[in-house]
């Protein structure tokens, strides 16, 4: 029985977002037996302005719900929306991306739909029966739970980068469904005051060459030497969550499953053990490079290749070379 996937696409400066695009792209290529849909709610110049970004998604309709009292942000209205639409089509499978305004507004529309939540998770999987297999880190990243819901529609949240997007898997394009939506009766508990727009943060994540650095480089002076290396290699720097715990680094940098998903070219992993709560961060990266003292470090098992040596003696001999 084809089961209908339904993934709500954010715009995001005139493009359908990162995260969008990832979970569409994750769900064509292992959601065997799927309708991969899509639905985006916004005001008629931001459809206009993303429209051609939009058909390169990847889903089969793209269902357009254009209204200008879109034009500014409203959870709730927004919440309300989706409630109508998904009772009256009723997917199987929903699936929202873990960005700031997503984890604002899938837990309001999984409370109006009276349904179960999984929320940001780093995994998603389809059983035999068509049920979705839901994984996130649980009991603070020790350990990563598979969550199977007992309510309909099957509802998650994908955290950015968890799935490397593939823009050559994408071959058709969508039907195009534009729909008035029905607002009557619908209003907002929020009222915004006043509005300020902040200088935008790059998405480090999906950088082609990260260089990270782990509690192995035992003080914050070597840490230090990540942000150096990586300023010369044109690169991003980051840190494992035990470096991140030292003070080493702030928390915005770190990688693994209570930081960021990362899926760069190459990922250069200096004084990381490498255990499960970081490379499940690591897992779509191209290319992993590891140096560690320690050859049995779980990290040096996954990576592509392996440099048993002292992390701090490496990074130094890179800088000398490269600032030369």
């Amino acid at each position: 029985m084809t089961k209908n996937v339904l993934v709500y696409i954010e715009i995001d400066e005139n493009k359908a977002a990162r995260v969008s695009k990832e979970i569409i792209s994750h769900a064509l290529s292992n959601f065997s037996d799927a309708d991969i849909n899509g639905i985006v709610l916004a005001d008629e110049q931001a459809i206009n302005l993303a429209l051609d970004d939009l058909k390169k998604c990847g889903v089969n309709k793209l269902y357009i719900l254009k209204d200008n009292l879109f034009d500014t942000h409203s959870t709730c209205l927004f919440a309300g929306v989706l409630e109508r639409f998904i009772l009256e089509n009723k997917p199987d499978i929903l699936l929202i991306g873990a960005t700031p305004d997503g984890r604002d507004l899938a837990p309001r529309l999984a409370s109006k739909l009276n349904i179960g939540l999984t929320a940001d998770c780093t995994d998603l999987q389809v059983d035999s029966e068509g049920k979705l297999l839901a994984t996130r880190p649980t009991y603070g990243g020790k350990m990563m739970a598979t969550i199977i819901s007992k309510t309909l529609p099957d509802f998650a949240t994908v955290r950015p980068g968890a799935f490397k997007y593939n823009p050559n898997a994408v071959h058709n394009e969508p039907e195009l469904v534009y729909i008035n939506p029905d607002i009557s009766g619908l209003s907002s508990l929020m009222e915004i005051i006043s509005s300020e727009n902040k200088p935008r943060i790059d998405d480090w994540t999906c950088s082609e060459v990260i260089i990270a650095g782990g509690l192995g480089l035992k003080t914050k002076e070597n840490f230090d030497l990540i942000y150096k290396l990586a300023e010369l290699l044109k690169a991003k720097p980051a840190a494992s969550r035990a470096a991140v715990e030292q003070g080493w680094a702030p928390q915005d940098i770190q990688v693994g499953q209570t930081g960021n998903s990362v899926s760069p070219k190459l990922y250069i992993a200096f004084g990381i053990s490498g255990a499960m709560q970081h490379t499940a961060g690591i897992t779509n990266s191209d290319k992993i490079i590891a140096v560690n003292t320690d050859k049995d470090a779980p990290i040096m098992h996954t990576a592509d290749f392996a440099i048993q040596s002292d992390a701090v003696d490496i990074i130094n001999s890179l800088i000398q070379k490269l600032s030369n």
